[in-house]
């Protein structure tokens, strides 16, 4: 499947298509700007990172998983939503979003933005649905 991330705005829609269509639509957007694969991937890391004596864990671990989790988000993207079948770059402002829906998840969570006394748990949990929820109305696609 070529491009599985690329967003595209539908050609024609049908008189009728209705509410359904428009739900279908954004859900589809959804999907594919919060980059679930590379935070469940993160959540397996921090699991590791969690297990034992968390004490002993150097915050230098967490920055490393956490930025290593970015690349992939970047990378994931830009292959994601490039078409090279036919002859399309990649959708820049879906990867970025993508980044800014990465960071937003793991702030949520807290983990190294607690450790570098840069979280705040309600406003995280805030700013994760509110941008959850708004992420598809950013970008229609190309």
């Amino acid at each position: 499947m070529s491009a599985p991330f690329r967003i595209t705005r539908p050609k024609v829609r049908r008189v009728d298509a209705g509410k359904a269509e428009g739900a279908k639509d954004y859900l589809d957007r959804l999907t594919k700007l919060i980059p679930t694969e590379v935070i469940s991937a993160y959540l397996i890391g921090k699991g590791v990172l969690v297990s034992g004596d968390t004490a002993e864990t150097p915050i230098s671990y967490w920055v490393g998983w956490t930025v290593f989790g970015f690349v992939l988000v970047v990378i994931s993207r830009m292959f994601g939503t490039a078409d090279p079948k036919e002859n399309q770059p990649p959708q820049l402002i879906a990867v970025m979003i993508a980044c800014v829906s990465y960071l937003v998840w793991i702030y949520s969570m807290g983990d190294v933005f607690a450790l570098l006394n840069l979280y705040e748990p309600k406003l995280g949990v805030l700013i994760m649905v509110g941008w959850t929820a708004l992420t598809p109305f950013l970008y229609k696609g190309s």
